[in-house]
């Protein structure tokens, strides 16, 4: 699926899967800490229904990134950690900064998953 992205210079066609790459890879810098998860909680496989995105016509885009933390992090920390990361990356690789990023939390891992719903946003 294509995005396509109007700017100043001219219209941009973006990839979903570009964006997918840029989260799985921030996401992996954490070593295990972070796994990424669809919109109901369970942990993502190949598919990329691990993110949604969302345009505004000024060329701007809000990413929303679902994700399960394990047990004995910080929330806070980590999910403002990826929150920065995900914006630099994106502004560095795609040329585009995102004006929101949202961390959807959707459990904590430690035997089991525990439900959770909590949005950090950035």
């Amino acid at each position: 699926m294509f995005y396509e992205v109007k700017t100043r210079s001219g219209t941009i066609a973006l990839d979903r899967a570009v964006l997918g790459y840029i989260i799985r890879r921030e996401v992996a810098a954490f070593q295990g800490k972070v796994v990424l998860s669809n919109a109901k909680g369970r942990p993502a496989g190949d598919e990329i229904g691990f993110f949604d995105c969302a345009w505004s016509e000024a060329g701007a885009f809000e990413l929303r990134v679902f994700v399960i933390l394990r047990f004995g992090i910080s929330i806070s920390a980590v999910t403002q950690e990826l929150i920065l990361r995900l914006r630099a990356q994106t502004e560095a690789l795609i040329g585009l900064r995102a004006s929101r990023v949202v961390i959807a939390v959707r459990g904590v891992l430690s035997k089991n998953i525990s439900r959770r719903d909590l949005e950090i946003v950035g």
